[in-house]
């Protein structure tokens, strides 16, 4: 009978150590810091010291990353499960970059790929597959830098038989012509990302909501239905639905000018 009540009592004890210990797991994963501005990666694979300074950026409340491959620019989004983290439509421009470059741009690139989950500690995010560690990088605390970089902005106009996509971000222009189709990337000129930000300083963006369409031909298939987001320090301000081509006169110019942009790039 003693032997019978020790063996019960040690059964106990061992499920609720598992137990804390897997709450303690649950715990930390709730507890992980959220993935939010801009990165500059220290290790690549097994490299250190780096010549090229690669960046990543993390908007959280887009869940879009972008960031410097050395000499091209990506752009994509990612998944964030607790501390899994996943990268998709990862895409990037395609200027005439020498070897050294290429070779350090398809390093990076396949680490993104690999990715499986992250951690981050004193604003160091690594990123992980398995056991192995792909990617180590430092967040930016440069506040100027974090303001420049924290800026998305979405045009998104369809119908039933057209397509158009737009997104700038960090300096980055993707546009699509086809829903299944793959985006044109292109960096932004320092010029027009300068023009663009301080357009977007210039908005209450709170006050966005607001703006009605002066026409609703989208209700009834009569014109391309139109959204028009930007997403800025982690706020998302939205734009009233309206027809393409006709947005409400004082977004106009800022979404004209997205528009040029955009048409600069498929030329």
């Amino acid at each position: 009978m003693k032997t019978i009540t020790i063996l019960f009592f040690t059964i106990i004890f061992n499920a609720c150590g598992s137990t804390k210990s897997t709450a303690n797991i649950a715990e930390n994963n709730k507890d992980q810091n959220p993935i939010n501005g801009l990165f500059t990666v220290t290790k690549l694979d097994v490299h250190e010291g780096l010549a090229q300074k690669l960046t990543l950026k993390f908007n959280d409340s887009s869940k879009r990353v972008s960031g410097f491959l050395g000499c091209n620019t990506f752009t994509g989004s990612y998944v964030v499960n607790n501390n899994n983290l996943t990268f998709k439509d990862l895409s990037y421009t395609e200027k005439m970059c020498e070897k050294g470059s290429n070779t350090l741009e398809s390093k990076m690139l396949k680490c993104l790929e690999k990715t499986e989950h992250f951690k981050i500690e004193n604003n160091t995010i690594t990123l992980l597959k398995g056991a192995t560690e792909l990617l180590t990088a430092k967040k930016n605390t440069e506040e100027k830098m974090a303001q420049d970089n924290n800026t998305t902005i979405t045009y998104r106009a369809h119908t039933r038989g057209s397509f158009k996509k737009i997104i700038l971000d960090n300096k980055t222009i993707s546009v699509q012509d086809n829903v299944n189709g793959k985006p044109t990337l292109k960096s932004c000129s320092n010029e027009d990302w300068s023009k663009l930000m301080n357009m977007v300083s210039d908005y209450n963006l709170k006050s966005l909501s607001t703006l009605e369409a002066p026409s609703k031909a989208f209700q009834y298939d009569g014109a391309p239905i139109t959204n028009f987001t930007i997403v800025k320090d982690g706020n998302t301000y939205d734009v009233p639905p309206f027809d393409a081509g006709n947005p409400h006169k004082d977004i106009a110019p800022l979404i004209n000018m997205v528009l040029n942009i955009a048409k600069e790039t498929k030329q």
